[in-house]
């Protein structure tokens, strides 16, 4: 009797972990049932959105205008991922398919990231592209039949993504071919115009999929002007001679009505005259190239140099505010819009400026990712090809790296709309928690995953076009993995529900002259982290002004205004308690969350959320408050305790227990190794093989977790998709209860 319990036990996990279909024995196959409806489940959080996207109006502004308002005035936040150009690709049924699993899994908006200018030889500048019109209105229907609304992104000047061909019949001076058209819409009234023309056609033409044109449309919620461009990024050296000539041209006309005259303007530069470009007699005036914007300057230099960065800056800012205006007042859009998402060739000096020329619009944005530090051949910027390297940093142990350390601008929501931490990557599980946690401290209001490649989970991720000795390269930039967006729902629930308190940590505000001087300020973005600093430097780079550390970002939000009569910084926070760089540690101003960067250890303690995640051998036991005990042997885990009746995790009747560890490709090898990268050595790992599909999950150890609630007496084990695999039995006392994982945890429903 008992060999046949033993051999029906043996069949039961065979069933479950599908272990021989592994050829690594220890690790368990990871499968998401396609088969199954999207419609039903244990775990679906289509219950979170809208029955249909704008159902009760347009997504607006709050009253200080820091937050998204839904129409019936409450406060929204997005968890949110790219993914709506998958439309070009998605027959209906695909496309359907791929917003039902979003909102499943807890999305309620998309970014369509597109071009919907003309592509070809024989095209006219204003003509539009219809196909990438009706891709967008496609979009926009099926993702507001799901509750999703849609953020739209109409052009990238980037020549492949425009559809690589500018032709010399565009009639844009100097450009053609394969040329990219970075800044060129800041200063060129032909691609200006037609800019308006494709637009124009997208907003105002009725949607042949809802029979509304989308300027009427309350499922589009932000207009995005354009993607990932900038007169103070390094791409602004290679404006053509064409257009280098009429910007002279306006830089002169607009220093002569600064001045008074070329003469007088001579005066004030000094020996700061003559330089290349300089043809007064013309009244031309030569810009610095960009680089000299990125450093201090001294002198009569100093002089001309602001005046160069004030006229980019105001060419710049007038012309988000004109587009704006065009598209409330002639094409009547009543959507929200951002002007830009990009960054600057100096993070200290220039990116605040880039903000104050976003800021007469309505949302900010910027794209930022987590980079695996990924190098190999000449392809790594979009595939991972066999004997690549990577270095395979955690978040956790590289904390200031994270895409949430941002600066938002009073007034506006902040929107990240690209990022992820991309493949290849150890450490995916971390990325969602770490966003949903510091997000909402920071006050986040949309964070973007770039980007799905599949309907559901992918079940294909390898370019099989290229055959590298029996191995195929792997794409590098999907989401679609159980590391990435498997982890989504008990994020996005902690994310939307707002189970984390938003609480800030630094003010800043700036003036506009300390913006044209590029005076570097007292906390920025990307700055460099010296782990044996305290928390306040006089740092010889920055002139010797007091320099707060990037660790202040995990502390709570930083915000910046730009209307300041003079700069000044207000510390709200005790952060010589909070930033502990002895112990290596760092805590939330709201003590509830907690950073062991040293260890790579990081832990959310809500009343309605609780998780660890990084390297948890190195502890084993965590405690976090008085109602969870978490205790796990693994290597590196994250493990999530969420409420999904709102309640206290001490009185929820129905919570979200979720796992990930590492995740990897069937066959996948590597090998420890030491590489250069930008002539730095780096240590981390050589690809030998790219593996194959399906993902492999390596398996939990001796993971229980005990939590203190009388009200939960069932377990569940659920698949990918939601759906019940087997009870677990709990072991209760007299607090409350205790599991014990399945090494192949995922999802687990606990419930009264």
């Amino acid at each position: 009797m008992r060999k046949v319990i033993l051999l029906i036990i043996f069949i039961l996990n065979y069933c479950v972990v599908s272990k021989a279909q592994n050829p690594d024995k220890s690790w368990w196959t990871f499968n998401y049932p396609n088969y199954k409806s999207l419609d039903s489940g244990l775990l679906n959080l289509r219950y979170l959105n809208e029955k249909a996207a704008g159902e009760n109006g347009f997504i607006k502004l709050s009253a200080d205008g820091n937050s998204f308002l839904n129409g019936n005035g409450k406060e929204v936040r997005f968890w949110a991922s790219n993914g709506g150009g998958l439309a070009g690709e998605f027959n209906d049924l695909q496309l359907d398919t791929l917003a039902k699993f979003l909102a499943k899994t807890g999305v309620n908006l998309v970014r369509y990231h597109g071009a919907i200018n003309p592509t070809g030889k024989n095209s006219k500048l204003t003509d539009v592209n219809s196909k990438e019109l009706n891709n967008i209105w496609r979009c926009v229907a099926a993702m507001k039949k799901q509750g999703i609304y849609t953020v739209i992104s109409p052009f990238w000047p980037h020549n492949g993504h425009m559809g690589g061909w500018v032709p010399k019949e565009w009639g844009i001076d100097g450009y053609s071919g394969q040329d990219d058209l970075w800044a060129v819409l800041y200063f060129d009234e032909k691609l200006q115009e037609a800019y308006k023309a494709w637009v124009k056609q997208l907003y105002t033409l009725p949607n042949p999929y809802t029979g509304i044109a989308l300027k009427d449309e309350p499922a589009l919620a932000v207009i995005q002007i354009e993607n990932e461009d900038s007169a103070f990024f390094w791409t602004f050296s290679n404006i053509k001679p064409e257009l280098d000539k009429k910007i002279r041209g306006e830089f002169a006309e607009w220093l002569i009505k600064k001045y008074g005259s070329i003469t007088s303007l001579m005066v004030h530069w000094g020996n700061a005259t003559g330089k290349k470009g300089d043809d007064f007699g013309n009244r031309l005036v030569g810009l610095y190239p960009i680089y000299e914007l990125t450093i201090s300057s001294k002198g009569y230099d100093s002089v001309r140099l602001k005046d160069q960065t004030e006229f980019v800056a105001w060419k710049q800012r007038s012309f988000y505010d004109g587009m704006a205006t065009y598209y409330r007042k002639d094409l009547n859009c009543k959507q929200l819009i951002n002007g830009n998402n990009w960054r600057t060739a100096s993070q200290s000096r220039l990116l605040d400026l880039e903000r104050w020329t976003n800021s007469g619009v309505d949302v900010m944005a910027v794209n930022k990712y987590f980079d695996p530090e990924h190098h190999g051949s000449t392809n790594e910027g979009w595939r991972i090809d066999p004997l690549d390297f990577y270095a395979a940093p955690s978040a956790l142990k590289n904390p200031t790296n994270l895409p949430t350390n941002i600066k938002h601008v009073e007034g506006h929501p902040m929107m990240v709309t690209e990022s992820a931490w991309n493949l290849p990557n150890k450490y995916q599980t971390e990325g969602a928690l770490l966003v949903a946690s510091y997000g909402g401290l920071t006050g986040l209001d949309a964070f973007f995953w770039f980007s799905p490649t599949a309907p559901t989970f992918a079940n294909q991720l390898y370019f099989n076009f290229v055959n590298l000795d029996g191995q195929h390269p792997l794409n590098r930039w999907s989401i679609s993995t159980p590391g990435e967006m498997g982890m989504f729902p008990a994020n996005a629930l902690i994310h939307r529900l707002g189970y984390v308190k938003s609480a800030r940590s630094v003010t800043e505000q700036r003036s506009l002259k300390s913006l044209y001087n590029r005076e570097v300020p007292e906390i920025f973005e990307e700055q460099s982290f010296d782990p044996n600093r305290d928390f306040v430097t006089a740092n010889p780079a920055n002139e010797g002004k007091r320099e707060l550390s990037p660790l202040t970002f995990l502390t709570g939000g930083v915000a910046t205004s730009y209307q300041a009569k003079a700069k000044e910084t207000n510390v709200k926070g005790d952060l010589l308690r909070l930033i502990d760089t002895k112990n290596e540690t760092v805590t939330s101003v709201t003590s509830e969350q907690k950073l062991d960067y040293g260890n790579g250890i990081f832990i959310l303690n809500t009343p309605k959320a609780k998780a660890v995640s990084g390297f948890l051998k190195a502890k084993k036991v965590f405690n976090i408050g008085k109602d969870l005990s978490i205790e796990s042997g693994n290597e590196y885990a994250t493990i999530e305790l969420v409420s999904m009746d709102g309640k206290d995790i001490e009185s929820s009747k129905k919570m979200l227990l979720q796992v990930g560890t590492i995740f990897r490709p069937t066959d996948w090898k590597e090998e420890a190794s030491i590489f250069k990268k930008n002539g730095k050595e780096t240590n981390g790992f050589k690809i030998l093989n790219t593996g194959k599909m399906p993902w492999l999950g390596m398996p939990l150890i001796e993971t229980v977790i005990s939590v203190q609630n009388s009200f939960i007496k069932k377990a569940t084990q659920l698949d990918a998709a939601g759906y019940s695999i087997k009870a677990i039995p709990l072991e209760f006392n007299s607090l409350g209860f205790k599991i014990i994982c399945p090494e192949d945890s995922y999802y687990i429903l606990l419930e009264r």
